[in-house]
């Protein structure tokens, strides 16, 4: 399977270099602080707003790519779906939450570093990127197109399918596809009411549950669903067209080896 091709050293030290320099030359720093998460304004699962200390930290410049998952998995779990389209930059898309488990236990093993899935207080702090509104570029739906692939410039016009990085602006931090394009799986277990009982320093989630945090929206919802707060969930054992991810590293992890 996966190790057939590397059938000797010297090119196994130049793919590891490869995929190590690719993968961590897309990986952002992204500072310590605090914000405020959530929304009174909007579900019941987003209330109450309250203060978040998040320690800084790594995370994705994109999501990751069919070419960055293929080259760990030597797997195309996005062939014959009907709602995606095959390229190297396009999001991986259909795959588990437990598939992206694997990939990131994978790639650890690979590279050498400690990757994971960001807490969903870490996706948000870093989606917002300092800012308190409802999208990350100001309050109202006017020039959301300018960021985010969703129900206006995607579904509408037939593009119905995750679209290659990069394409969008990113927000103040340079992060790319933080709303729309494919939801994004988080670390956590989704319960509606942690956010009555989350702690202040780092929340991580509940312990258990039966279902995955999902953020962001995807090219099929409107701008509702693409708001900064808003919260969805998926069992962890289903995979679709419309779910990717995007990995985050602790900072001590990057300054070892």
């Amino acid at each position: 399977m996966f190790f057939t091709r590397l059938f000797n050293r010297k090119k196994w030290d130049k793919f590891r270099k490869d995929l190590t320099q690719g993968i961590i030359g897309n990986m952002l720093s992204i500072p310590s602080g605090s914000f405020l998460m959530g929304s009174n304004n909007g579900e019941l699962d987003e209330r109450p707003v309250h203060n978040v200390l998040i320690d800084s930290f790594y995370m994705g410049e994109y999501e990751i790519t069919q070419k960055e998952w293929y080259e760990v998995m030597e797997t195309k779990p996005w062939e014959n779906l009907k709602y995606a389209k095959a390229g190297d930059n396009y999001p991986v898309v259909n795959v588990s939450w437990y598939d992206v488990k694997d990939f990131i236990e994978r790639l650890s093993d690979l590279t050498r570093k400690i990757f994971r899935l960001p807490t969903e207080a870490e996706w948000e702090y870093a989606c917002r990127a300092g800012s308190s509104s409802k999208f990350f570029h100001g309050s109202f739906k006017y020039g959301l197109s300018n960021y985010a692939w969703y129900y206006d410039n995607a579904f509408k016009k037939d593009e119905m399918y995750g679209h290659e990085k990069g394409k969008k602006i990113p927000n103040k931090w340079g992060l790319y596809d933080m709303l729309g394009n494919v939801y994004e799986w988080c670390s956590d277990w989704y319960v509606n009411d942690y956010y009555n009982k989350s702690p202040i320093n780092n929340p991580k989630g509940p312990r258990y549950g039966s279902h995955k945090v999902i953020r962001g929206g995807d090219w099929s919802r409107t701008d509702y669903f693409l708001r900064v707060s808003s919260r969805r969930y998926y069992s962890p054992h289903n995979k679709d067209s419309f779910i990717g991810f995007r990995i985050v590293m602790d900072i001590e992890s990057n300054d070892e080896n």
